[in-house]
């Protein structure tokens, strides 16, 4: 008896195969023939003659068991296939290596994010579910599939989302390029100027900052005014100003001292990022006003 034929442009055997094993346990023989039409590879399974018990069910029972099998088909060979196809005809301008970062990149982003939006439905649904009800929904009236085709017309909305998260890594992607950029400008920035301090201590306290040299002075206010000044008519937030103050005085050595309440992760990197092996964090000091020996940044 007839059960199922699966036709693909991929190879499919690794991953169906393990969907066969359940019904060997019952004593029921799944008979299975691979042939090649074109560029597709077709799968056909038959229930043997020799099979020792019957089943009134077997076919519904074994569409189910394979509607997962060609979701798992879908999600963990398709989806890179795809991003590989949209990625190739949609960023030609892109290199290769520009490619293969943004599609690592898109792939991770879709494993990480299991679960689509439903239309008009305020919960989410896992991506294999809806794609696994896709399927058996189409079985029920099919004793044939072909996946590529199932993909583009049955399956528009998966597409969406994959076509989504790739818009969302390209963006990352050139928001990292620029960020990267604007980085290399700063720490040329450092570069050419004259250190104006030997030593910055930079105190976090709830979130706001001061600044003291060496010897546990407050730096000089001129240096902060003079760039309040040259920035006042420009946009510029709390975070912009610190970083604008570090390169006007441009320290041979930057060290920061954090109380147990700061979350400055983001300002603390950046400054990190331009001023490279000058920056230290402090591991605990009368400066850091409490103890911060397990702080996520001890050791940074």
């Amino acid at each position: 008896m007839k059960l199922l034929t699966i036709a693909s442009k991929v190879e499919t055997d690794n991953i169906l195969e393990n969907y066969i094993d359940i019904f060997k346990k019952e004593d029921l023989i799944i008979e299975r023939s691979v042939g090649k039409c074109g560029d597709f590879f077709l799968i056909d399974y038959n229930l043997s003659n020799k099979s020792s018990k019957k089943h009134k069910n077997i076919k519904n029972v074994f569409k189910h068991y394979m509607a997962n099998g060609i979701a798992d088909v879908i999600i963990d060979i398709y989806q890179e296939n795809i991003v590989e196809r949209l990625l190739h005809y949609n960023l030609c301008y892109f290199d290769k290596e520009e490619k293969e970062k943004i599609k690592a990149s898109t792939l991770d982003y879709l494993k990480k994010n299991e679960y689509i939006n439903t239309e008009g439905i305020i919960y989410k649904i896992s991506k294999k579910s809806r794609i696994l009800k896709s399927i058996i929904d189409f079985l029920e009236d099919n004793d044939s599939i072909n996946i590529e085709g199932f993909i583009n017309f049955r399956l528009k909305y998966y597409l969406d989302t994959i076509e989504d998260a790739i818009d969302k890594n390209i963006e990352d992607y050139f928001a990292e390029k620029e960020y990267r950029e604007f980085i290399k400008i700063l720490q040329y920035f450092v570069e050419v100027q004259e250190p104006k301090r030997e030593v910055v201590n930079i105190i976090f306290t709830n979130n706001k900052y001061k600044l003291i040299d060496e010897k546990r002075l407050a730096i000089n206010n001129e240096f902060l005014e003079e760039i309040s000044e040259e920035l006042s008519e420009i946009d510029i937030n709390y975070d912009d100003l610190l970083i604008s103050s570090l390169i006007t005085i441009a320290p041979r050595k930057i060290i920061i001292h954090l109380d147990s309440g700061t979350n400055n992760f983001d300002i603390i990197n950046i400054i990190k990022n331009i001023f490279l092996s000058k920056v230290t964090i402090c591991e605990g000091c009368d400066l850091c006003c409490s103890d911060v020996s397990s702080h996520p940044f001890k050791g940074y």
